[in-house]
Formats: structure tokens, C-alpha cells, sequence
């Protein structure tokens, strides 16, 4: 037991005795050597917020390399650069940079970062391919002095160094609306708007078509919302008429709309242009009011009654037709009248037939009527129901008399009475 626990010890001593130490290593090397590229595709379309990823790489190596137990370790290395800080800058090219200078430390010889800008690609900014300066400023070990195999003393210089990188602006089609006329569109009703654009970016669209969208949540939508271009040319300016609606909501007020392009570009892609947001002016709904007082009528009575109505909304009603609703005690066989055009303002007559019948309660009555009319692209709408007032009141006196059934007999009897006797009369003369 004894030997078993003497051979154990002593072949440990044996591996510690061989194990390797670790030697302070010494490097012979040039300064670090900084590259910077774009990391993917550096091409962008004008009026863009985009982010270019900046790669910086340190391609600078190790000339020479020793291990030596007697020296002292050293912490850096010539070719490390550090605490490197990274700005972009835009030189001529149409872009703002909104990313500040950036700190990404180290960067050691053989390895590489990444770091994100945010560039704004300006409205308009001529196609082609711009330079971009890449600023790196850090410190690297210039020199270290030996006074011993255990003391060092470090010497680190500073560099600021503008490098470049390339960004290309492709070319597109860019709208510029230079008019919207909107004729006769009110709440609740279609009009149309006429829309003059130009093409003021540097792509030739092929197949062109010029579309007007709705924005979410907005009472004005397109009802013919498309027209058809062809080739769309820097410079070309089109002129498009547009059918669009507005709910019943909308009253009074603009209402914004998108404008765009769709299109083939140069590279054969199918795309939309930037929409360009516009306001549609709305006017206010059409709508009628009866203004006449309530006409009288007598139980059992067969008259016409006088309804008049009143455009008081913003627009012309075409082809205006009134109907009127007869309920018990009222019957109609002419519940219908024709007002033809009403402007805002104006007024209109309808005359209805109606019969009251004898046991009719003397009140006020509010007949239903609504007005069936056109808006300015022939489009069917009907009003919102009104009131027409009929007050149903008693005869009194002669009045009374005169429509008792059996009074109206009697008086048939006198009179046939009378005229058979003067007929004798005249006749015996």
C-alpha cells in the first residue's frame, strides 16, 4: 500500500517536472492597416432613409515572432488599432448622414467589425455613383523600450485617416403633382378630380400607370382610380380625370389621397413610385328641408296637398323627384312629384292627390317624404327622410251640415223638388 502511494507521487512530480512553461512572447510587426468596404448591395433610390453597414478590416500581420522565458509579456500588439472611432461624412454626394462618429474599440491584425449609418438619400438626387469619406481615428504601439527583462515602457501614437466608400443612386421615376381640380364631389355623392403630375426623377418609365390610392381611414376613396401613361419620360408631364367618392361622413373639408406611378424601370423590375399625399376638398352634403306649413284638410275629404322643399345643402340635385308615404287616414293614388334641378338655396312645389278618410282623429299628421335626385355623374341617391305636416280638422256650423250624409240627401230631394216645380210652373204658363 505503502509503494503504491510513493509510485503515485513521484510519477506526478515527473509530469510537472516535464510540463511546458509558458514562455512571454516577442513580435516584430508593422502598424495596423485599416480597410473599409460597404458589407452588401450599395445601391439606393433617391428620398430614402436607408442604413449603410461600413466594414472596417485590419489587414495589418505579424512580421516576426519569438518566445523567450526571460521576457516580459507584453499586453498589445503593434499591428492592434485601438479604440478605433469611425465617422461617415458625405463629401459631394445628395445624402445626409444622421449617425454621429462611432466607437468600435479594438480591431485587432486579421479581424473585422461592422458598424450601422443612417443616411437620408435626398428628394431629387441625380442618378449615379458618389464618394463617401470614412474617417478612423485611433492609437496603435509605435515603439516599446526594453530597460530590462522585466521593464517595458510602451510609446503609442495617434492616426487619423480618411479612407472612401462608394454608394450608387439609381435612377427613378419621381412625382411631382402640379395640380388637383375637384369638381362637384360633396358628402355622400361622386365627383371628378383632374390631376396634372410630372415626372421629375431620372428613370424612363416603361408601361406607366398613374394611380390614385385611399389613405386609411379617410371618407374619400377612388371609384376609377387608374390611367394609363405608356413610356413616363424625365420631364413628360400627364394630365388624368378620376372618379371619387365621398361617404356620407365627409362634410366640409379636405381629405388626404395618395398620388403614385407605377412602373417597368430600367432594370426591367416592376415598381411604385413614392406616393405623393394630397388633400381633396369636400363640400358639404346635400340635403332638403320642407319649409311649407302644415296644410289643412277635413275628415272625408279629397284634396291636393302643397308640399315645398328646400335645397339647403352644397350642391345641385339633377333630376329631383319627391315622394310622398300616405298611411291610415290618408290614401294616395299620386304620391309622387317631379322638382327637376335644385341648386343650393333654391326651392320646389310637389302637389300630391290625397284622400282623408271620415273617421279620421283631428290631430297633426308628419307624413314620411324623401327626394330622390342625381349627383353631377348621373349617380341615383335618396335624401334623408322628412316631415310633411297635415293638421286634420272638424267642420263646424254650415260646414257640418253640408257634409252629413243624410243632410246632403235631403237637400238632393229639395233641390230636385224645386226644380221639378218651377218646371211645371213655366210649363203650364
Amino acid at each position: 500500500m505503502n509503494i503504491s502511494r510513493t509510485a503515485i507521487i513521484g510519477i506526478a512530480l515527473i509530469v510537472c517536472l516535464c510540463a511546458p512553461v509558458m514562455a512571454a512572447e516577442k513580435v516584430i510587426s508593422g502598424p495596423p492597416d485599416l480597410r473599409v468596404s460597404i458589407e452588401g448591395s450599395n445601391e439606393y433610390y433617391p428620398d430614402t432613409m436607408i442604413t449603410i453597414p461600413v466594414k472596417i478590416e485590419n489587414t495589418g500581420t505579424i512580421d516576426f515572432s519569438s518566445q523567450n522565458l526571460q521576457n516580459v509579456a507584453r499586453e498589445d500588439r503593434p499591428n492592434t488599432a485601438k479604440n478605433v472611432v469611425v465617422s461617415l461624412g458625405t463629401g459631394n454626394a445628395p445624402v445626409s448622414v444622421k449617425t454621429s462618429g462611432q466607437l468600435v474599440g479594438d480591431i485587432k491584425g486579421g479581424a473585422r467589425v461592422q458598424t450601422p449609418f443612417s443616411v437620408r438619400i435626398n428628394d431629387g438626387a441625380p442618378a449615379g455613383t458618389y464618394v463617401l469619406p470614412v474617417t478612423l481615428e485611433y492609437t496603435y504601439l509605435y515603439f516599446i523600450n526594453e530597460f530590462s527583462n522585466d521593464a517595458l515602457k510602451y510609446e503609442y501614437r495617434t492616426v487619423i485617416k480618411t479612407l472612401s466608400v462608394e454608394i450608387v443612386i439609381k435612377p427613378d421615376v419621381q412625382v411631382t403633382v402640379l395640380s388637383a381640380d375637384v369638381a362637384e364631389l360633396n358628402a355622400g355623392t361622386e365627383g371628378h378630380m383632374t390631376v396634372s403630375v410630372k415626372n421629375d426623377g431620372h428613370d424612363t418609365g416603361q408601361q406607366a400607370t398613374l394611380v390614385i390610392s385611399s389613405v386609411p381611414g379617410s371618407p374619400v376613396k377612388p371609384t376609377d382610380g387608374s390611367y394609363y401613361i405608356g413610356e413616363f419620360s424625365p420631364g413628360e408631364t400627364v394630365t388624368a380625370d378620376f372618379k371619387v367618392a365621398a361617404s356620407k361622413d365627409a362634410s366640409g373639408s379636405s381629405y388626404p389621397m395618395n398620388i403614385a406611378v407605377t412602373y417597368e424601370n430600367s432594370e426591367g423590375d416592376r415598381v411604385t413610385s413614392k406616393p405623393v399625399t394630397i388633400g381633396v376638398p369636400v363640400g358639404k352634403k346635400i340635403t332638403f328641408e320642407v319649409v311649407s306649413e302644415a296644410f289643412m284638410m277635413y275628415r272625408a275629404e279629397k284634396g291636393t296637398i302643397e308640399v315645398v322643399y328646400k335645397n339647403t345643402g352644397g350642391a345641385i340635385a339633377y333630376d329631383a323627384t319627391s315622394r310622398i308615404s300616405a298611411v291610415d287616414p290618408f290614401t294616395s293614388n299620386d304620391d309622387t312629384a317631379y322638382l327637376g334641378d335644385m341648386a343650393p338655396g333654391e326651392t320646389a312645389t310637389a302637389y300630391y292627390r290625397v284622400d282623408v278618410s271620415d273617421d279620421a282623429t283631428i290631430k297633426n299628421y308628419g307624413l314620411d317624404t324623401e327626394i330622390r335626385y342625381k349627383d353631377s355623374l348621373k349617380n341615383s341617391i335618396i335624401s334623408d327622410p322628412m316631415k310633411a305636416e297635415v293638421t286634420i280638422q272638424s267642420r263646424s256650423g254650415i260646414g257640418t251640415l253640408l257634409t252629413n250624409p243624410i243632410v246632403l240627401t235631403v237637400l238632393v230631394f229639395i233641390i230636385l223638388g224645386a226644380g221639378y216645380y218651377l218646371y211645371q210652373r213655366r210649363k203650364q204658363n
